[in-house]
């Protein structure tokens, strides 16, 4: 199947009411909940985001939302909370207006915090465990399992691939563990095998860590934190991801989603 005909599907399942277990007590997929990191500038893209942020780009006829969105209710994920700031109206009207069922919740910043900055000054919102997902990232996987991915003991797991995605290998895994980041901490590129996907299960606790840090925060800073204290697991995969970013990488996804008629087996494995 599919990613645009499982999100269709998705949309079409009757709205029950919502899952309260999943504040945290609940470790099923239903429970979990997925936060989107979605405030930014976006100053790659230029132009194009000067008037419409990164995750509402039209891609084949809908917003990049949407198709974030697919592999994450065709899981079964039903709470999500948006983290929000630069052009935030018309993510909220958006959200406002979809038909999933879907439990939403949403903060919109005031000022630019960064993306580890927008976590902490939302820290009341989120579950103590959760997945967190940029909104530039498009990662077609099965995420029923999800909960699982953290180990007791373990204060992250980052989502990470050694297929070809177009972004430079960025991440050193021994053991298991993510032991170089090179947004982080300089991993020289010959080291790096794996890419960061843009996905990864967090403790909300691991926060905490960032407490006398001065606002703007990225998260590249915290995962330097958590590979030293050894609590920054892997969970390896072989899927390619794609993040549109840039206008270059932007413009290929668009046309390969272009390319792929609904109701079709994807022919590049992206979408």
């Amino acid at each position: 199947m599919s990613g645009r005909q499982a999100f269709r599907d998705a949309y079409q399942e009757p709205a029950g009411p919502p899952d309260r277990e999943g504040t945290g007590r609940d470790p099923g997929v239903r429970g979990l909940q997925t936060v989107v990191l979605a405030g930014g500038r976006a100053t790659r893209l230029g132009a194009l985001a000067e008037h419409l942020p990164k995750i509402m780009q039209p891609v084949a006829g809908r917003p990049f939302l949407d198709t974030l969105l697919e592999p994450l209710l065709a899981s079964g994920l039903r709470r999500f909370h948006f983290c929000l700031g630069h052009l935030a109206g018309p993510v909220l009207r958006h959200l406002r207006a979809m038909a999933a069922p879907a439990e939403i919740t949403t903060q919109v910043e005031t000022v630019p915090r960064g993306t580890a900055g927008a976590l902490r000054d939302g820290a009341h919102h989120l579950d103590e465990v959760f997945l967190l997902v940029l909104g530039d990232t498009h990662l077609p996987i099965g995420y029923a399992d999800a909960a699982t991915w953290l180990a007791p003991g373990d204060e992250a797991v980052m989502v990470v691939t050694d297929a070809p995605t177009g972004v430079p290998p960025n991440t050193v895994v021994r053991d298991g563990r993510v032991t170089g980041y090179h947004k982080a901490d300089g991993v020289r590129a010959g080291e790096a095998r794996w890419t960061d996907t843009g996905v990864c299960l967090l403790r909300r606790s691991a926060l905490d860590h960032l407490a006398d840090r001065p606002d703007p925060v990225d998260l590249g800073e915290l995962f330097r934190l958590l590979i030293r204290r050894r609590t920054l697991a892997a969970h390896p995969i072989g899927e390619p991801f794609t993040d549109i970013g840039t206008p270059e990488r932007y413009a290929e996804f668009r046309a390969r989603q272009e390319r792929c008629a609904p109701g079709k087996e994807s022919p590049c494995g992206y979408c």
